[in-house]
């Protein structure tokens, strides 16, 4: 008995400082039903991020991607995950960054695209965010 009270304590203060840090996802199904569009909607924008990036011109790279914020803009409305929307804003600083001229940063980039991608898939949706092929 002392066992499982003490086991049952402890899951309970775990959970619930999880929860407080939003390591875990909402379980509501209008919550889970917008994060899951919400991976799904960042992964066309992640597209035209690759193809941008894949086509080898860096100096057309500013020009190719400034729609791409607006485009995190209406992910980041739909998303209510806190961590999915720290990612994705992540991502939408260093793609203005790039639109405002500034040098890519390939690595915060894909830091950005790993933590969206890890996100999602706790979120239980399936993304699938591909490096560019940089020539």
């Amino acid at each position: 008995m002392h066992k499982s009270v003490h086991l049952g304590t402890t899951v309970i203060v775990a959970s619930l400082a999880l929860t407080g840090c939003n390591q875990i996802p909402s379980f509501d199904a209008n919550d889970k039903a917008a994060n899951t569009a919400a991976c799904e909607s960042v992964s066309t924008t992640w597209e035209t991020l690759n193809a941008a990036f894949s086509s080898g011109d860096i100096l057309g790279l500013p020009a190719a991607i400034v729609s791409v914020p607006s485009q995190l803009d209406q992910v980041l409305s739909g998303a209510t995950d806190q961590q999915l929307k720290e990612s994705l804003t992540g991502l939408k600083s260093q793609v203005q960054s790039i639109v405002d001229g500034n040098q890519p940063d390939v690595s915060a980039l894909v830091a950005s695209g790993v933590g969206i991608s890890a996100r999602c898939a706790i979120l239980g949706a399936t993304v699938d965010l591909q490096l560019p092929q940089i020539p």
